[in-house]
């Protein structure tokens, strides 16, 4: 069974996510923004092997803890878009403007809208291209399990800044309106902050498209 676990990071109480199969024991991480080694602890715990790290953008609140988690795992980076590459290059940087913690840069394999990915076993992601709050933001659709992994392009009831360098309110309301508004309502929203939620209550409630 495919199992979820969510972990706080960062002092933006960013939403890392542990996915895993516990009958098969494979699993990736997704956004892991900090707190690699209790990421890694918790696997070795329970006996998962994390075979990948997903990531939706490059904000250092998102991949802070890669480079560890990477000496950790031995795991594979995939996500985000190419676009996005200057700011993982430049990583250092950022630990100015969000005020979090230094934390090296990293190799990663760039995706490409449409793109899917067979995470492990019976866990595949559907990579959907959403610029806005960075040049390279993507989401991840699983359609088998009915969920998307968002980042920080729509929340509940919000969507992303667009306020910091690369951001783009005209794209990021074009991201959601034409990549993820027309999915099914059933479809669950996992952002990168704060609550989960479905696509029909955002069509229907979150105020930016109301």
């Amino acid at each position: 069974m495919l199992k979820i676990l969510q972990i706080s990071v960062t002092a933006y109480a960013q939403n890392c996510r542990l996915i895993y199969n516990d009958e098969t024991n494979e699993g990736c991480v997704v956004d892991p923004g900090g707190k690699a080694q209790i990421i890694a602890d918790y696997a070795k715990e329970h006996n998962i092997c994390i075979k990948s790290i997903l990531l939706t953008h490059g904000h250092l609140d998102h991949i802070g803890g890669v480079s560890e988690l990477i000496k950790l795992t031995c795991a594979n980076v995939y996500g985000p878009c190419i676009e996005d590459k200057s700011l993982i290059d430049n990583i250092k940087e950022q630990s100015s403007l969000l005020g979090l913690n230094d934390a090296e840069s990293f190799e990663f394999e760039s995706v490409y809208d449409g793109q899917k990915i067979k995470v492990f076993d019976d866990f595949e992601v559907e990579v959907l291209k959403t610029p806005g709050h960075t040049p390279g933001g993507v989401c991840y659709l699983c359609r088998k399990y009915n969920f998307i992994l968002t980042g920080d392009t729509l929340f509940k009831g919000s969507i992303g800044r667009t306020d910091f360098p690369g951001g783009n309110y005209n794209a990021l309301m074009d991201s959601i309106q034409n990549k993820l508004l027309n999915l099914d309502d059933e479809i669950t929203v996992l952002s990168g902050h704060g609550e989960s939620s479905t696509i029909g209550f955002e069509r229907l409630h979150n105020p930016f498209f109301n």
